[in-house]
């Protein structure tokens, strides 16, 4: 059951990352400039950001296994269709069809986990989960490079669409159903006013908004090293991949001292470890593009770095968010993962209008998301959720 829901939380980030060492493939096979190529993750998360708002509190009215399936279904039918894209348009729709799909992942996967588990043992399971959830974008990217040198774009959609087969099977035959007393009816007016309650409530809401600019620092750097290591640095797919693969591994190094560190140290403590990770390693590339251009030997550690701080932050994050929330759990996980899709998407949505996609961007971009979360972090919050 665990490892389900270990396989169901990874979808949305191996869709997001898997083809991003295919991303100057695509846009040249479609004649599309990157500006517009980018666009492909942009609808993505579109699709990805609104749907948790519909899987959650569907999920607390028919249980989590019913929408659970039908995106997976969807999930299936959007990767075909972008591995059989025969123009752009198609190929975003496909895109979009993903997105959709995946909101029943990732957010479903956090609100089972809170149906099984609760106080420390919630922190660890988060921890222990986030391991492999911050294993997919080190390895999935590896993946996408070598499928993209060795077979195209087109077979890095044919993996996804067996990974989500692959997953709908486990879930049919597998996967038990959790959740013990449903909302007895599903009221939109009820539903707005629980939405309205937890987006209201800061101590839910400022972790959330961490969160979600860390999960965007992870975008940004997805949507641009791409560009920077096989057009400016004219390296290959392959190696890019290889050098993603060793950035992201901070991730799982992350998750794996947080899962040891969450019962010594305060959990706030282990965010602001991260978010000044985020913050240092965007000054430094700021200076150094400034002082000698872009250098895969300063490019790399400093991603590392990055995702290394986000490793520290998604698990304590959830942890410190959903500690107290006792019902609605499903309108919690929907809110928390569609804020965090949202800041995402409009983080990936401002590339589309800047030209100069390179080291100095990036650098920028996360001296300024970890600022916002160093601020968020000073604001002391009441350690009590009436939800």
């Amino acid at each position: 059951m665990f490892m389900i829901l270990i396989l169901m939380a990874v979808l949305s980030l191996i869709a997001t990352d898997i083809f991003a060492p295919s991303l100057p493939a695509i846009g040249a096979y479609f004649g599309q400039t990157a500006n517009h190529t980018e666009l492909t993750v942009s609808l993505f998360l579109v699709g990805f950001a609104f749907s948790q708002l519909v899987y959650g509190p569907v999920s607390d009215r028919v249980g989590r296994k019913p929408p659970i399936i039908f995106g997976l279904s969807l999930f299936v039918v959007g990767s075909i269709l972008c591995m059989l894209a025969p123009s752009f348009e198609l190929f975003c729709l496909g895109r979009v069809l993903e997105g959709l799909a995946v909101g029943a992942g990732l957010s479903l996967s956090r609100v089972v986990l809170r149906d099984l588990f609760s106080g420390v043992t919630l922190a660890v399971k988060s921890s222990q989960m986030a391991i492999f959830i911050c294993l997919s974008p080190a390895v999935a990217p590896f993946v996408g490079g070598l499928l993209q040198n060795e077979f195209g774009f087109r077979a890095v959609f044919g993996f996804l669409s067996a990974y989500g087969i692959m997953l709908l099977m486990l879930v049919l035959f597998c996967f038990k159903e959790p959740l013990q007393h449903k909302e007895k009816s599903l009221s939109l007016s009820r539903t707005l006013k629980h939405y309205r309650e937890l987006l209201g409530n800061f101590h839910f809401m400022h972790y959330v908004l961490i969160t979600g600019f860390s999960f965007s620092a992870i975008i940004l750097y997805a949507n641009i090293l791409p560009f920077i290591i096989q057009k400016q640095l004219r390296l290959s797919a392959t190696v890019n991949g290889e050098i993603m693969l060793f950035a992201a591994s901070g991730l799982t190094m992350a998750a794996l001292i947080s899962s040891r560190m969450v019962k010594k140290t305060s959990p706030r403590t282990l965010l602001r470890v991260g978010l000044s990770l985020l913050f240092l390693s965007g000054l430094v590339l700021v200076i150094t593009e400034a002082l000698w251009g872009s250098h895969v030997q300063i490019l790399v550690p400093c991603v590392f770095l990055v995702t290394l701080g986000c490793g520290l932050v998604f698990p304590n994050a959830l942890a410190l968010s959903f500690a107290a929330i006792n019902v609605n759990i499903g309108i919690a996980g929907a809110i928390y993962g569609f804020i965090q899709t949202f800041i995402a998407m409009l983080v990936n949505f401002s590339l589309n209008f800047m030209p100069d996609q390179g080291q100095m961007l990036l650098g920028v971009f996360y001296v300024i998301l970890s600022i916002m979360g160093l601020l968020l972090l000073m604001v002391r919050v009441n350690s009590t959720i009436v939800v």
